[in-house]
């Protein structure tokens, strides 16, 4: 019979200065129980505390799904098993403080016996080898009955009986003791009872041959060895399948109990992973509303807000302490902290801000506040960067005002060949395509405009839920500035820069900087295409500023590099490699050598009322423009009182200027229109 019992003991305790606290008890004694039954020290060396010492988890009342802390020691002594163990200050129940408050003062250990000696004398047992199979504590026991006693662990006391009698009624082969079987040549205890083995008497009358004494004993010996033999291989036999199949039942419901825990595990994992692939989803939108989806999923980043944060702080990269004090490395996490102190109105004295400085090693002072807020500023640009496709694919030049006066050096006229001096007229220095004899300076004023976007954070929004979704806030916030940009240098807009590549005003009408092709248009019914030989013919169009392939880009919408995708002569991005896609985000590939940006922000999407002309295809040289930045990135808040909420606000300023206008032949960018 299987059977697993638990022997309860106080322990002492030292508490410790973070929180947890040290306990120390003996898990068990050879002091004899109620029962008579004893557990011998040396029962604990047979190999019994093996698997427990692999991974000596304590827990709270016998409950696998409350650890509380692991065993530190574990010894066995002259009077039996001495036990230490800590218990962890984030234990479950607040079981640290009630440890140390008394209230929880006791072991209790579960063990299966695996070997005993019956005393007859006392009618009890002495365990000889025992399995330790968990360590818990509980509470103080209130009387001496909740101590160690294995006739306590029975539903009665015949169940019990039985129990001893697996240990009573063993054969030994050595002869000590022989376990008493009904068909055994063993006399009984009852004088003429059946089980006596009584002499066989033969008639006198009958004639029969005189009986070997000497060969019946042997015979009967053999065979009472025989039948001792195999009762003892079937006894075995029984105690090995009983093991078996306890083993099995324990191995089945261990495993029962891991499903149970990694389904549960797996649904708030996924639950959890669920909900934020929603909310990156929903900020993901052109139109993102941040406030109304915080609202909208409210109840839900509640319920599982630790696991959010639980999800976050798993991907927290600590390798980069200690590396030559380089803050730039912590730049996300600087933005997301700085974010926060301004939603809160904390500043940096978050728990978050706190644990990002701590992480950084750094302490938010007038001293290091200037370096941290450049890189706050400079890490807002570089997710609007990645967010962006057309824009890194032109200089930037960071200017001190809103307008700034940038000197131009023009084309000239060749030199004369000629007898006459020098001081004839006609060989004076001109502007390319002059005829006065003059050479002027142009200039080229670089206007910087304030491109601004914001979002609200209502005033019951937790903190927590704050936290858990600040990287997707700052990353809907980028990517808002991110389009604007990029559409910006395509149309223009009607609130900064009024022209931009192909449009002005924010709508593609041919009255941007570029010229129009010579070319046939593209027929928007889709029966011609745009291919590698129309974007060459186009580069061609552009004169000198067409000669060199890498400085020349090819700006397509998503429907004509999609026609383009099959054609030969195109090579895309994984066949080239990225270094240059490092430079220009948008890059999707290769013509002839020149980089290829794709982009939504043509065609279908600048599409409007009054069949508006659309562009196809567009070549640009892309040294001749430029992006002026006023200054960086601010990120501030406000908040409304009557509304309840605070506003959370990204702005810069930034234009974009073309340098030099195209001349005759020398186009600096040429668009194909579709019909």
């Amino acid at each position: 019979m299987e059977k697993i019992f638990n022997l309860t003991s106080t322990f002492k305790t030292l508490e410790e200065d973070d929180g947890g606290v040290h306990i120390c008890g003996m898990a068990s004694t050879n002091d004899q129980d109620r029962a008579n039954d004893i557990i011998a020290a040396e029962a604990w060396t047979k190999g019994g505390l093996n698997n427990f010492e692999k991974n000596p988890i304590i827990l709270f009342n016998h409950d696998y799904n409350k650890p509380i802390g692991r065993a530190t020691g574990l010894k066995v002594t002259d009077n039996g098993l001495e036990l230490k163990a800590r218990i962890s200050k984030s234990a479950p129940d607040h079981v640290a403080e009630l440890v140390k408050e008394g209230i929880l003062g006791a072991f209790s250990v579960g063990f299966r016996v695996k070997d005993a000696d019956y005393i007859k004398e006392t009618d009890g047992l002495m365990i000889k080898d025992a399995e330790l199979f968990e360590v818990s504590v509980v509470s103080v026991p209130c009387n001496q009955a909740a101590t160690f006693s294995l006739s306590k662990s029975f539903d009665s006391m015949s169940e019990y009986e039985d129990f001893k009698k697996t240990f009573k009624n063993r054969v030994d082969l050595a002869g000590q003791s022989l376990a008493k079987d009904e068909n055994s040549f063993e006399a009984s205890d009852t004088p003429g009872g059946d089980k006596t083995l009584k002499e066989k008497k033969m008639s006198e009358e009958k004639k029969t041959p005189e009986i070997d004494l000497e060969a019946f004993a042997k015979k009967v010996a053999d065979e009472t060895a025989a039948t001792i033999a195999m009762k003892q291989a079937e006894q075995k036999a029984a105690e090995k399948a009983e093991q078996e199949k306890a083993a099995a039942e324990a191995a089945a419901k261990e495993a029962q109990e891991q499903e149970v825990k990694s389904a549960i595990a797996v649904g708030v994992e996924t639950g959890a992973e669920r909900l934020v692939a929603d909310l990156q989803k929903e900020f993901e939108s052109e139109k993102a509303d941040i406030a109304a989806t915080l609202q909208k999923y409210k109840a839900d980043l509640e319920e599982k807000a630790a696991e959010i944060e639980a999800m976050r702080n798993s991907k927290r990269d600590f390798s980069g302490r200690k590396q030559g004090g380089d803050l730039t490395k912590f730049g996300k996490e600087f933005l997301a902290a700085h974010v926060l102190g301004k939603v809160t109105g904390k500043g940096w004295n978050t728990d978050y801000g706190q644990s990002v400085l701590e992480k950084a090693e750094v302490t938010y002072t007038s001293t290091t506040s200037a370096g941290i807020d450049v890189i706050v500023s400079s890490q807002f640009e570089e997710e609007v960067r990645q967010a962006q496709k057309i824009a890194p694919a032109f200089r930037e030049i960071r200017v001190t005002s809103g307008a700034t006066v940038l000197p131009v050096a023009p084309d000239t006229e060749p030199a004369n060949w000629a007898s006459t001096g020098a001081e004839v007229a006609a060989n004076n220095l001109e502007e390319a395509g002059a005829s006065d004899n003059n050479y002027n300076v142009n200039q080229v004023i670089l206007q910087a405009h304030r491109l601004i976007s914001s979002t609200f954070v209502t005033n019951d929004t937790d903190e927590q839920i704050v936290i858990s979704v600040l990287p997707m806030i700052t990353s809907a916030l980028a990517r808002a500035h991110a389009i604007a940009i990029d559409k910006a240098i395509l149309v223009g807009n009607s609130g900064g820069f009024n022209k931009g590549l192909v449009g002005a005003a924010g709508t593609d009408d041919t009255n941007g900087y570029a010229s129009t092709s010579a070319l046939t248009a593209i027929d928007a019914s889709d029966t011609t295409e745009v291919t590698p030989a129309t974007l060459l013919a186009m580069r061609k169009e552009m004169g000198k500023y067409g000669l060199e392939a890498s400085q020349v880009a090819y700006i397509l919408p998503t429907d004509a590099y999609y026609e383009l995708i099959d054609a030969s002569g195109f090579t895309d991005i994984t066949e080239v490699g990225s270094d240059l896609a490092t430079k220009v985000t948008g890059m999707v590939g290769t013509v002839y050598g020149s980089p290829v940006i794709a982009t939504d922000q043509l065609a279908y999407n600048l599409a409007s009322s009054g069949s508006p002309t659309t562009t196809a295809a567009l070549a640009v040289y892309m040294p001749n423009y430029v992006v002026p930045r006023l200054r960086g990135v601010n990120v501030e808040t406000d908040y409304i009182v009557k509304e309840q909420r605070t506003v959370l606000v990204a702005t810069q300023a930034l234009g974009f200027n073309e340098l030099v206008a195209a001349s005759g032949s020398n186009k600096p960018a040429i668009r194909l229109p579709y019909a």
